[in-house]
């Protein structure tokens, strides 16, 4: 009887414990399932949101887009320079236009803001004059309607900054808002004025919605809200939220969506049926095995189990449950020690995760781990210090692993040492180590990496040996240099690399010493593809001959034309040409381009001579020669002559190869020409070697030539070396006529410069030619 009444107690036990389990999994499923639910509809409406700006936003750049290439239309700037005089012409212009991008509004202004025309008898006073925003999407409120509007400006010169007028074109606010829309969001949507009036300005629903839409008061704060609108299909309940969508002068406009409230949590609904079904049948379930197993069931297990979900979930505890039971106490004992085992290897991986092995200081991850932290708190000054070793793998290479191991120690340790605090040291692999200062303003940038720098002054002795040691630090500073661990450690890595041959311990990170920029990298890949689609062009400099004024020739000069990003200096592109190997189809397109115009010269009568630059890489490629010789049969009626000007650096970098490359050259009648000379490191006997013809002095020397004793003195010098070496000369830069004289008197044969003309395209040289053929220089 007392075992059966014990078993009774147990079962009613167990009886109301399973009822309690299952209510509070009800309530708690329920209440998670709705948060879900809810969160799944405000995902909806944030996802939908985005879909309707990106639609209304590329709807925006459709209209910019248009505009740019009508602004670039040489008609159309015509029409719009004569736009006082002849208004209709440009209104007809505008309105087809118009038509074709679908706007419902255009018009055109001066660049003082006069208005020129537009296509609707609007009032001029509600109308943009010029553009200074840059939101991409953009309203405006005319003559009582609310318009998405873009603008661009026209320059009747494209290269010129000067702004000549503005095109505008808007679409009516209500189209925007389209059965497409609301099929890829599955919501109604509605778009508001802003604040405070919140009038409608287009909607999804039935009009008799829509007006009971207008009339409600919404709330307009961030998260769902509900409201009542009749009639609907099934209810007349909706779920809304708002979104700010694009900017006007007024503020931003307002976007609601918003979906049937019984349609939003019908998955939660159905979810609800289906737990209570299922908890029924478990709980059916759970009692039965609750009378087999209850009189198994004792408090030390479940003392026991308790004690295992706590290490489970990384909470340990210091008094295992005894039991008197052998069962039960070997089970308490194998859990205390399995609980000692994982706090071992826990403090292991801890160690190995954060620290790093050889030298005891903090890793790469604890190093990005503090720095995220003091961003996090907005930390100011934060100073990120990167630092590497020059040269160690040659101290590797030469001296063994070992003995790097070590060096690599004693740098930890000094650098633990240094007299900073609130300075965090890490080594983040190999020889490179990164330190952060998170003081105040008591230390600058550069103070704190002159310390660092300090630190390393006494050599290292390492096993009879003593060690002196170049180090290459980039600093960056938060929030200066970036908003993030990432770009902080970037800017860092970028400012360290730059003093690498530059001999300088130190470097503090400055924009223009990043260069991998988006753009570089974007130009680099589109190079190749410029060439095919003429975007380079060739620009002539005319050379003068001294003693009597005429034009001997030309320099050609590489101009890239880009689509985007407009005119890209040489000195630009040149360098990424030579690092992707592209400069040879460079210089293969420049000559074969060069020599092209230099027959239609020669075909004309004129006898001019063109210079074409090369580089390095073009030196010491051996098909050179072979491809002067094919363009040379190519284009055979050529009378001036091939000049191929080379710089100082590109011969001294493989003087071998490069000298044998312009005797082939020289022997096939191609004039040879040291451009840039005196800036380089050339030698007096390795300048003997070389096969040239002629010495360009650069216009460093001349551009202040005539005031500047200095520059005439080594000008002097120049002139009187290549005289004694029987060689011509240039001389660049010249842009003044008292340059011009003090050349002339000084010997030089030829000059080239703005004073005489700038570079140049073909057409522009000829008229130029002509000119200076009636008229020497």
């Amino acid at each position: 009887m007392a075992s059966r009444s014990l078993r009774a107690r147990m079962l009613m036990v167990f009886l109301l414990l399973l009822a309690v389990i299952v209510i509070v999994t009800l309530v708690t499923v329920q209440k998670a399932t709705y948060r879900h639910s809810t969160g799944q509809v405000q995902d909806h409406a944030r996802t939908s949101a985005i879909v309707v700006k990106d639609k209304i936003q590329n709807r925006s750049r459709q209209l910019e887009s248009a505009l740019a290439t009508l602004a670039k239309d040489f008609n159309t700037k015509q029409l719009i320079a004569g736009g006082k005089q002849d208004p209709e012409s440009l209104l007809i212009a505008l309105r087809n236009h118009q038509r074709r991008i679908n706007a419902d509004l255009s018009w055109v202004t001066d660049a003082d803001g006069e208005l020129l025309t537009m296509t609707q008898d609007l009032p001029a006073s509600q109308l943009t004059r010029q553009l200074t925003e840059t939101s991409p999407i953009m309203w405006r409120f005319i003559d009582g309607r609310y318009y998405l509007l873009q603008g661009v400006a026209v320059r009747f010169v494209e290269s010129s900054p000067r702004v000549n007028a503005w095109l505008f074109a808007a679409v009516e606010g209500s189209r925007l808002i389209t059965p497409e829309l609301v099929t890829l969001t599955d919501m109604q949507i509605s778009l508001f004025s802003p604040a405070p009036e919140h009038q409608l300005i287009a909607s999804s629903f039935s009009p008799a919605q829509a007006s009971q839409l207008e009339s409600k008061t919404l709330n307009w704060t961030p998260g769902l809200h509900q409201v009542s609108l009749s009639p609907a299909e099934q209810s007349s309940e909706f779920i809304y939220a708002t979104s700010d969508i694009g900017s006007s002068t007024q503020g931003p406009l307002k976007l609601v969506l918003a979906t049937i409230a019984d349609k939003a949590y019908l998955s939660y609904n159905s979810l609800i049926g289906q737990l209570i079904l299922i908890l029924a049948i478990a709980g059916l379930l759970a009692l039965g095995a609750a009378v087999i197993i209850s009189n198994g069931i004792s408090r030390p297990l479940t003392r026991l189990v308790g004690v295992t979900n706590k290490i489970r979930k990384g909470h340990y505890v210091d008094d295992v449950p005894k039991s008197t039971t052998l069962e039960i106490a070997s089970l308490s004992t194998a859990i205390d020690e399995m609980q000692q085992g994982i706090k071992q290897r826990e403090l292991e991986i801890q160690q190995l995760a954060y620290f790093d092995s050889l030298t005891g200081l903090p890793n790469r991850n604890q190093f990005n781990q503090q720095l995220q932290r003091l961003v996090d708190d907005r930390h100011d000054p934060v100073v990120v210090m990167m630092m590497d070793v020059d040269r160690f793998k040659d101290i590797n290479d030469t001296l063994g692993h070992n003995i790097g191991d070590q060096l690599l120690n004693k740098i930890a340790s000094r650098l633990s040492h240094i007299e900073l605090d609130n300075l965090f040291v890490a080594r983040l692999g190999g020889d490179e180590f990164g330190l952060i200062w998170f003081g105040d303003t008591s230390h600058t940038p550069k103070s704190l990496a002159n310390q660092v720098v300090d630190a390393f002054r006494t050599p290292f002795d390492i096993e009879k040996l003593r060690l002196d040691l170049d180090l290459s630090i980039g600093v960056a500073v938060y929030p200066q240099h970036g908003d993030s661990p990432a770009n902080l450690i970037q800017c860092a890595d970028i400012a360290m690399y730059s003093c690498k041959g530059h001999h300088r311990a130190f470097a503090i990170y400055r924009p223009e010493l990043n260069k991998y920029s988006v753009q570089r990298l974007s130009l680099m890949s589109e190079l190749r593809s410029a060439l095919s689609e003429g975007q380079l062009q060739l620009y002539y400099q005319p050379k003068v001959l001294l003693d009597d004024g005429n034009v001997s020739g030309a320099e050609c000069l590489i101009r890239w034309i880009h689509p985007v990003h407009g005119f890209i200096p040489p000195d630009q592109f040149i360098p990424l040409a030579e690092q992707t190997g592209a400069i040879r189809d460079v210089t293969h397109w420049a000559l074969n381009e060069a020599m092209a115009q230099q027959q239609k010269w020669s075909q004309a009568g004129l006898e001019l001579n063109v210079a074409v630059n090369i580089s390095p890489l073009d030196l010491v490629d051996m098909t050179l020669p072979e491809l002067v010789s094919h363009l040379f049969s190519q284009y055979p009626d050529n009378l001036g002559g091939l000049t191929l000007e080379v710089t100082e650096s590109a011969v001294m970098g493989d003087p071998d190869t490069a000298i044998k490359a312009l005797e082939k050259l020289k022997t096939m009648g191609v004039i040879l020409s040291i451009d840039d000379f005196g800036t380089g490191y050339s030698s007096m006997a390795q300048l003997k070697k070389m096969p040239v013809d002629e010495l360009k002095i650069d216009k460093a020397f001349v551009l202040d030539l005539a005031t500047n004793a200095e520059d005439q003195v080594m000008v002097n010098t120049l002139l009187s070396l290549a005289h004694h070496l029987d060689l011509k000369t240039v001389a660049e830069g010249v842009e003044d006529e008292a340059s011009l004289t003090f050349l002339k008197q000084a010997g030089c044969h030829k000059a080239q410069g703005f004073y005489m003309s700038k570079p140049l395209p073909a057409a522009a040289f000829d008229d130029w030619i002509r000119q200076a053929q009636d008229r020497p220089v």
